[in-house]
């Protein structure tokens, strides 16, 4: 990828399976970055996922992004970015509006987050980019963003065959922030100001002119504020001036002694009142711990909803029992309890048949108060498989029957054999028997 700091810089991104090459403005991508950072930090575990539509130019193996609009979700299935049917009729209302617009751009495809899965595209995706995005040339761009590390972008398109490589992207390259553009240095051209001059409220001091020269006639202030001239004062008597200034020495000490020995004594009596306050105020409040995190997620496979826990938890190590209620399209959550065995197991399987399921978690401690963690999974259930014929099926039972019956006769001729087969030897053992008589009856007396 290329970058820069300016608004006009590309970015370019081709790979050996793409049969054209994607360029797009850095500005624009960072516009969006914006934007998914901002609805990513909107909610608790993992935002709101937010998506658009891209605009551009393709001429001759070129596609071009100079320009995007956003889609108003409503996230009537949840934070992810999922379609509702009012959605659809705004989408379809932005590509029509942008089909035409001025300097040649058109929808070249659109984009949209995702925050709590890496970069691909789902069943709902794809079926987003074959109903809206139908021509072999447009793309789909998902965006990742992260909390501590740079956004990472993946692009998708369309192959030679028409097919959709959709579990990954071919390449993932990191989107850093544009960084903050300079203000323009220099001294600032402001026009100078031509206001009023400031009032004076007290006219100049007047010197006396010089022996032998006639005064001069006193300008007028702007603006002035004649006062009136303080009559001549009188010099005090000397011993009138020394009496004052002793006596108000002395009351104002006397005064300050008596305050300071009220303030002493009122401080000694209430000390007990504000004494303790203060070191409350000076020690520090004791840290308030967060309860741990119990770690309860999901994950989908084929329609079997694992729910997941973090069984090395404290929490759950010192747990006594629990619940688990999971909400699956119905308006009563089903309570399932748990001891401390089926907690050390950390999962618990559910077989779902809506596309929203709700979980809740609450872990009954001993010496401690109870736990709760909730999450949500939002996916569309797998296809069924559809019914068996009846007369398929009445034959597959037909034929069961009639194993079921020649294994009966199988048994019942092995066991009639094994009759005849000990009839025979006891026969084999008369006659035996009988022979040896008949030698022992011809042979000679001694």
């Amino acid at each position: 990828m290329t970058e820069s700091s300016t608004d006009s810089t590309t970015i370019t991104w081709s790979v050996p399976a793409c049969p054209f090459t994607v360029e797009s403005s850095a500005r624009v991508l960072d516009d969006i970055r914006l934007a998914v950072t901002d609805a990513f930090f909107s909610l608790p575990r993992g935002g709101a996922e937010i998506g658009g539509v891209l605009l551009g130019t393709f001429h001759h193996g070129r596609l071009v992004i100079n320009g995007y609009a956003a889609l108003d979700c409503e996230h009537a299935y949840g934070p992810s970015f999922t379609l509702s049917p009012p959605d659809e009729a705004r989408l379809t209302q932005l590509l029509a509006a942008h089909a035409n617009a001025a300097g040649g751009q058109r929808p070249v495809g659109w984009y949209h987050s995702h925050t709590r899965s890496e970069i691909f595209l789902s069943d709902a995706d794809l079926e987003i980019h074959k109903r809206f995005f139908p021509e072999s040339w447009q793309v789909a761009l998902v965006m990742k963003p992260h909390t501590f590390e740079p956004a990472r972008i993946g692009f998708f398109f369309r192959e030679a065959d028409g097919s959709v490589h959709a579990s990954a992207s071919y390449r993932e390259d990191p989107l850093n922030a544009l960084p903050i553009l300079q203000m323009p240095s220099g001294t600032p051209t402001a026009p100078p100001f031509n206001g009023p001059a400031p009032r004076r409220f007290r006219p100049d001091t007047i010197s006396a002119p010089a022996p032998g020269l006639a005064p001069a006639p006193p300008e007028a202030p702007e603006a002035a504020v004649l006062l009136p001239e303080p009559a001549a004062e009188l010099p005090a008597p000397k011993f009138l001036v020394e009496n004052a200034s002793s006596s108000w020495r002395w009351m104002v000490m006397g005064i300050g002694i008596v305050a300071i020995l009220g303030v002493l004594g009122a401080a000694f009596q209430v000390r007990q009142m504000w004494l303790p306050q203060v070191l409350a105020t000076l020690r520090p409040a004791p840290a308030v711990l967060p309860p741990p995190p119990l770690g309860l997620n999901t994950i989908d496979r084929e329609g079997q909803l694992q729910i997941n826990w973090d069984r090395n938890s404290p929490a759950v190590r010192r747990a006594t029992s629990a619940v688990l209620e999971i909400t699956d399209g119905a308006p009563l959550a089903a309570p399932i309890q748990l001891d401390t065995a089926h907690l050390a197991t950390g999962s618990f399987t559910y077989a779902r048949t809506a596309d929203k399921v709700d979980v809740k978690l609450t872990v009954h401690q001993k010496n401690g108060p109870d736990l709760r963690e909730v999450t949500s999974f939002l996916g569309k259930l797998p296809d069924r498989k559809p019914a068996e014929d009846p007369e398929a099926q009445k034959q597959r039972e037909e034929i069961v029957k009639q194993a079921a019956k020649l294994k009966t006769d199988l048994n019942f001729q092995a066991e009639k054999t094994r009759k005849l087969e000990k009839d025979i030897q006891s026969m084999r053992q008369e006659m035996s028997q009988q022979q040896q008589r008949r030698l022992n009856n011809q042979l000679p007396e001694k």
